[in-house]
């Protein structure tokens, strides 16, 4: 009672070193006056850090079970009850195996290209099984994604949201509470976290209205968007120019009419809203998504009470896990092979300068010229690698009363 913090840290010791808990450790830990004393005596900084490192260890599932099984769920999450901890544990036990499966098996949007091989403006970046930080964040995205559901619902459920005034200061979602307030993480965490949230649903309602069918014909088609460096001027960083290509012809972007890749666009754009919006984090996301659904198929698996191994059901589910994640693996590669991997740091055509003075001279201040900047992020990635002349006659016939005066009486 006199370091309530040291039952955290032996969960987290147990979870570094993968130890086994003495059942008079546990029965101390499980004592109501020890998570008095955790809640009351404990600052809410050494608490947040100690479960950092509990992410951030071998064993992120046993040190989050140990959690639940000590019944310091709702001391250590103030936000969340026994039942978000149970499918938070479920969730992060299914991201956890199936990434240990990737290092043995890894999908082909987490493979580097090979020497040689033809390089899609897509394949950049570090996977989740080299990137260390994306894995903590995962870890974390997965255990509070319960609660984040929970809170969804109960938004979707009122009938009139309040709606906050200008002046109000924008109140926190209980997930980036939980995470700043009661477990003092850095703000860029919660803010990540919170990112990884928000594009794990889009990616799922993607995928649900039709996403592996827009991938699988993309991939059958050929459809390849490439890449190449261009030179600048010295001083300058080099910069991406694409050139799209289906069923290994060129395309001209601005005048291709094939049905196949316009629905390829369509679908490209709306991949890119959630790209731009989730940046390099965007696989941390995709890998949400894909557990959520396989926890499912787990937590079905564990409701039949009589079901034998190697019996028919256990073979389809196994089938089911198996369509899940092809699924998902062509969802991915289709995003590689369009070239949207990278697309959040795409710079526009033309900056809001050169639209003012030259294309949209007549354009007003405040909404409008948000939406003509929107435009033209939609127009560019509907039409890959085409130039800035093709943008600004678009923008135009878009646009047309905000062209230059002599430019409206002429047409």
């Amino acid at each position: 009672l006199d370091d309530p913090l040291r039952v955290l840290r032996s969960v987290r010791f147990a979870a570094r070193l993968r130890f086994t808990m003495d059942d008079d450790l546990t029965q101390a830990a499980k004592d109501v006056r020890v998570r008095t004393a955790l809640a009351q005596k404990v600052s809410r900084e050494r608490v947040g850090g100690e479960v950092d490192l509990m992410l951030r260890s071998p064993d992120p599932v046993g040190a989050m079970r140990l959690l639940l099984h000590l019944d310091l769920i709702e001391t250590v999450y103030p936000q969340m009850n026994y039942h978000h901890g149970e499918r938070g544990l479920a969730l992060l036990s299914t991201a956890h195996d199936h990434l240990a499966d990737c290092r043995w098996s890894p999908p082909i949007w987490c493979q580097h290209a090979k020497p040689g091989a033809t390089k899609s403006a897509g394949g950049r970046g570090l996977t989740l099984l080299e990137d260390e930080e994306s894995r903590r964040l995962l870890w974390y995205t997965s255990f509070l994604k319960p609660l984040w559901d929970f809170v969804k619902e109960q938004q979707e459920s009122e009938s009139a949201p309040i709606r906050q005034s200008k002046k109000q200061k924008r109140q926190l979602s209980p997930v980036k509470r939980l995470l700043v307030d009661d477990l003092k993480r850095p703000a860029r965490d919660a803010d990540a976290i919170e990112k990884i949230l928000k594009a794990g649903d889009e990616i799922s309602d993607l995928m649900a209205g039709g996403g592996v069918v827009s991938g699988t014909m993309i991939l059958l088609s050929d459809i390849d968007v490439r890449q190449e460096e261009t030179d600048c001027a010295a001083g300058e960083d080099s910069a991406r120019q694409l050139y799209p290509f289906m069923s290994g012809r060129r395309v001209d972007a601005t005048s291709e009419d094939d049905p196949v890749w316009s629905h390829a666009m369509d679908f490209r754009l709306a991949c890119s809203k959630i790209l731009q919006r989730i940046g390099p984090l965007w696989r941390a996301a995709l890998f949400l998504a894909l557990s959520e659904e396989l926890c499912t198929i787990q937590t079905q698996e564990d409701g039949l009470e009589y079901a034998i191994e190697g019996d028919v059901v256990n073979e389809s589910q196994e089938e089911r896990r198996r369509g899940i994640i092809e699924k998902y693996d062509i969802f991915a590669s289709s995003m590689v092979r369009l070239g949207l991997i990278g697309c959040w740091d795409v710079k526009p055509l033309l900056d809001g300068g050169a639209i003012k003075k030259s294309v949209l001279p007549r354009i007003p201040k405040g909404p409008a010229f948000r939406d003509v900047m929107e435009e033209q992020t939609d127009w560019m990635a509907t039409h890959p690698g085409a130039d800035a002349d093709a943008l600004v006659l678009h923008l135009k016939r878009t646009f047309p009363d905000f062209v230059a005066q002599d430019e409206a009486i002429a047409k």
